[in-house]
């Protein structure tokens, strides 16, 4: 197909040469905006959620290039996610994913995994839920598709969100965060595989929230029902399981031993409005 799939791995190469400070990443972006916007464009199909063949998706496809495609832009997003933890200020990882074609959200007030990633944590023994103290970055949309988390400082009971655990523990579905470990698929490959790894999509829509779509297995029942034909069996507590896919970490103690070596990216999870 014509889809230039490795668009935005250049993009994100260009990116780290471009790494004298905030000004230099800025124009470097303002000039690739309307070269971003267009290959965005692309992927219009994945803003909404569809079913794929029963067969699942073959890997060479143009859905899965899309897929290949909107994980090299997702690698933009973490690396100035990472940078504005050590620069400080959001404004140039809002301004050029909003000026490409995404859509910016806070959903503020109300703590939402789903929507929020957890970057602090004000533990409070006498709080009763989980409330959203700050937000530190918005998230964005594209579609219906959940294409990043808004990053909150939250007040919790140490009972629902430990802070150590939640601010520490590996965070999944994510390539690069400054001070914690991280864990996705392209972890691993070499340097021209890793960029066939495939966008995870977490879905909002009329029909609920879901959690990584194209997972074969859904978590929502017990026990776990597979898509026919996969026979993959996870052992890890089915509560875990779900806390992992909805957070993308674990957030609650004790942490254990083997917390960075799970493997949620086969689950998934919908929750009904």
């Amino acid at each position: 197909m014509d889809l230039d799939w490795q668009y935005f791995r250049r993009l994100y190469e260009g990116l780290l040469e471009h790494d004298d400070g905030p000004g230099e990443r800025r124009a470097y972006l303002n000039g690739e905006r309307t070269a971003a916007a267009g290959h965005l464009a692309e992927l219009a199909p994945l803003r909404h959620r569809e079913r794929l063949p029963s067969a699942g998706s073959t890997g060479n496809d143009e859905h899965s290039w899309r897929l290949m495609k909107l994980y090299g832009l997702s690698r933009v997003s973490d690396y100035l996610i990472e940078r504005f933890v050590v620069d400080g200020g959001c404004a140039l990882h809002t301004e050029f994913f909003s000026a490409i074609g995404l859509v910016p959200f806070e959903h503020a007030g109300t703590f939402s995994p789903f929507h929020h990633e957890i970057v602090a944590v004000v533990q409070d023994p006498s709080a009763t839920a989980v409330t959203v103290e700050e937000v530190l970055w918005p998230g964005l949309w594209f579609g219906d598709l959940l294409f990043s988390r808004a990053g909150v400082r939250v007040r919790a009971p140490r009972h629902l969100v430990d802070a150590t655990v939640a601010t520490t523990s590996t965070l999944y579905f994510t390539f690069r965060r400054r001070g914690r470990p991280t864990n996705d698929l392209s972890h691993g490959w070499g340097s021209n595989s890793q960029w066939r790894t495939a966008f995870p999509r977490f879905y909002s829509d009329r029909d609920g929230l879901h959690l990584n779509w194209d997972g074969e297995t859904d978590i929502g029942g017990d026990p776990p029902a597979l898509r026919p034909g996969w026979s993959l069996q996870e052992t890890e507590p089915l509560d875990q399981r779900r806390e992992l896919l909805l957070h993308r970490c674990l957030v609650r103690g004790p942490l254990p031993a083997d917390e960075g070596d799970r493997f949620p990216y086969g689950d998934r999870l919908t929750l009904r409005p």
